[in-house]
């Protein structure tokens, strides 16, 4: 039972007619004549209906009567429903049959979940039928969702694993299913919550093999998610991308929108190097070959010999970053097990930022002047200098369109780190791209694009602009630790969890950005 009250402001009802609509002309007011003086017939295309409250639905019924059809009303207190249909004045007093078609949405803020809409139909000689449609707002048309769930291909190294994906569902979670044939896994567990996470050693022997298999979890009408999945039991493997965590906990893996883990570069076989800016003293890292999970690889000291790494999860000790303020650089082989660390000072670090933000005036020349009244632009030879002062903003549509508050601002300690803290988000898509904020369409002075493969979960972030600081290197593409990237996308095609409060932190000497919900006061 729903317990928040109703807001009549927030339902949406519209009627939908069939024929062509014609105005009477006094009819209303004229007297008629009886042709067999029987109550009106309402045939109601179904009489219950098990719906989901936010989807729209429909009141479909065939209404006939000889005498001629005067009013539909369709009412219900708790949807604030009290809507007659004037038919002598839409379609006329020849109007016998009549084939309503009328939709609804009621909201989920309702306190009850069954709704009994009477239809009471009158005609013109005053004879009145009723019949009562029930929308009973127990149903489920969403699927369930993955909120945690491994790759596609589970590279294995060591004898066995923890396998582990999480799901919600926006009513319920019924049951959840896992088979993997050849290991002898046929599993449904039942379950009446709307999240669940599922964990279970998975034992594969010394083996090495592939095991296909489907994980699934399904609600209460049935809907369903699924996922096939390789368990590949094998020696390490050359991965093409391998991430930085800086992060304890395996929920916070997920939790991010974006840029959590931090991708590091694949510099030679089985080689790694990866670039962080460590602000506080202290700070402890790991390297996983999957983005939301330490299982079934992860990379870390070893507890034996914290001059050498190793891939089991179980016994990875975090790399500590001592050194305040610096960036450092760790150069780790996953297939020797070795690794060095080294920094430089923000003073070595570079970036593309041809201006300072908030005080550098900067100016672009015109040529000629822009004829709005005919759409064109018009080179008269005459030229302007326009200043502003140097700013950069999350632009989703058009750079004088960027909204307050989307003001980036150089992080107090770092100024190669620019950041919007506590931005109010709402749940669903959220398209942008860092860009200068500007009043005209020179659209290439400063601004970054996330690469095309990642764009929606970024993990290069390429700069994009056409002026750039003195010193730096690989303007066309991205400087982003030597990493060139081709064919850059548009906006950053995002998805918000859930309305809320976000930090963004962009790192424009590394070219990496994370979005998480926010930590700021």
């Amino acid at each position: 039972m729903r317990k928040t009250l109703f807001n009549p402001k927030t339902f949406i009802a519209a009627l939908m007619l069939s024929g062509a609509i014609i105005a009477g002309c006094g009819d209303d007011e004229k007297s008629f004549s009886a042709v067999d003086n029987q109550n009106p017939t309402i045939s109601l295309e179904n009489e219950t209906i098990h719906w989901e409250f936010a989807k729209e639905f429909r009141i479909k019924a065939k209404i006939d009567d000889a005498d001629g059809i005067k009013t539909i009303n369709l009412k219900n207190s708790d949807l604030f429903l009290n809507n007659t249909i004037n038919i002598l004045k839409l379609k006329g007093s020849d109007c016998k049959s009549y084939d309503l078609d009328y939709k609804f949405t009621a909201p989920d803020t309702l306190k009850s979940e069954s709704f009994p809409i009477v239809i009471t139909v009158e005609d013109l000689v005053g004879n009145v039928s009723s019949a009562t449609f029930t929308a009973n707002m127990d149903g489920d048309f969403t699927n369930p969702k993955f909120t945690s769930e491994p790759g596609d291909i589970i590279n294995v190294i060591m004898p066995s694993f923890n396998l582990k994906f999480a799901v919600s569902d926006n009513n319920v979670i019924k049951r959840i299913t896992v088979k993997f044939p050849d290991l002898n896994i046929d599993e449904e567990i039942s379950n009446d919550t709307k999240e669940y996470e599922y964990k279970k050693r998975i034992e594969l022997g010394s083996e090495d093999r592939d095991y296909e298999g489907v994980i699934a979890a399904y609600d209460a009408f049935d809907n369903k998610v699924e996922k096939g999945i390789t368990i590949s039991k094998g020696g390490l493997k050359d991965y093409e991308r391998m991430y930085l965590s800086d992060v304890k906990n395996e929920a916070d893996l997920t939790t991010d929108v974006c840029g959590v883990p931090m991708l590091v570069n694949h510099s030679g076989e089985f080689e790694y190097t990866a670039f962080y800016y460590n602000e506080t003293a202290g700070t402890e890292i790991r390297f996983i070959p999957q983005k939301n999970s330490f299982e079934p690889i992860c990379f870390g000291l070893n507890p034996s010999n914290n001059k050498i790494l190793t891939p089991d999860p179980d016994e990875a000790q975090p790399i500590v970053l001592d050194e305040e303020g610096v960036y450092y650089k760790i150069v780790f082989n996953t297939k020797q097990y070795t690794y060095t660390t080294s920094t430089y000072t923000l003073e070595e670090a570079i970036d593309p930022l041809p201006h300072e933000l908030g005080k550098q005036e900067w100016n672009h020349w015109e040529k000629g002047h822009w004829d709005s009244e005919n759409g064109v632009w018009i080179d008269d030879g005459d030229e302007k200098i326009t200043w502003d002062v140097f700013r950069i903003g999350a632009m989703t549509n058009h750079p004088e369109d960027i909204k307050e508050g989307y003001e980036f601002q150089y992080n107090p300690k770092n100024k190669h780190i620019i950041q919007i803290l506590g931005l109010e988000l709402e749940a669903g898509s959220f398209n942008f791209h860092p860009h200068i904020i500007h009043t005209n369409e020179w659209w290439d002075y400063a601004s970054w694009k996330p690469e095309m493969a990642t764009k929606k979960d970024p993990e290069i972030w390429v700069w994009n602009g056409k002026y750039t600081k003195p010193g730096y290197n690989n303007a066309t593409t991205s400087y982003n630790n030597n990493v060139e990237v081709e064919n850059p996308g548009g906006h950053a095609e995002l998805t918000i969890p859930k309305t809320g409060k976000y930090d963004i932190i962009f790192d424009i000497h590394l070219g990496r950005m994370k979005i998480i919900p926010s930590v700021s006061k």
